[in-house]
């Protein structure tokens, strides 16, 4: 089966039996593919020289996509690294957290809000569906949607800190999901807190 096929001015779409398959070989410095809770997955790993293919998929069936943050390079600041997946950051740092209060989930390396604290934006240049992402804070954390007016759609909220060690009846790494037709941007925002954000997931 034809990996690509190509699309129009735009740039290519990827067939999603194609990436679910085990034909990755021309998408290796895109994606690796992963079960994640029993559904076929796509891990999008960095590509840093800005000539990498745009990948996404048009299919009906909904691709769950999943950035490799473990691949970014500690105190890296991270924008651009994802737009072949077609995903901006605006104040995102990858850091690897010496502070044992700021639990990781499955990896090392998590995104912090930075140079502006407990704020991290994501612009997505096509709409998803669903959006997550672990979440430690020093504060009360709100992940909010937006659509491609930057009307709020949707929004989840952590009610109080849960940093480890403390005495928060909510435990670090705790998920934050939004659900929505036409997602092009989100927010978590700790008000003005400390705020890591491990397992990044979208999906289409």
């Amino acid at each position: 089966m034809q990996l690509l096929r190509k699309r129009d001015r735009e740039g290519f779409m990827v067939d999603a039996q194609s990436l679910q398959s085990d034909g990755f070989a021309e998408f290796d410095t895109a994606c690796r593919s992963m079960d994640l809770n029993g559904k076929k997955s796509l891990v999008a790993t960095p590509e840093r020289s800005g000539a990498g293919l745009e990948v996404r998929s048009r299919a009906t069936v909904p691709v769950i996509v999943r950035l490799a943050l473990e691949d970014l390079k500690c105190f890296e600041v991270v924008e651009n690294q994802f737009a072949h997946w077609g995903v901006t950051f605006n104040n995102a740092v990858a850091i690897q957290p010496s502070n044992p209060a700021f639990l990781t989930g499955s990896g090392k390396t998590v995104l912090m809000g930075a140079p502006k604290t407990g704020l991290i934006e994501v612009t997505f240049k096509h709409p998803v569906r669903t959006v997550s992402g672990l979440v430690t804070s020093s504060r009360r954390t709100v992940l909010s949607a937006c659509d491609i007016d930057g009307n709020p759609i949707v929004q989840d909220e952590m009610p109080a800190p849960n940093l480890a060690g403390s005495n928060s009846p909510i435990a670090p790494c705790a998920p934050l999901r939004v659900k929505a037709p036409n997602i092009h941007r989100i927010t978590f925002y700790a008000f003005d807190g400390q705020l890591i954000v491990d397992d990044f997931i979208f999906g289409f």
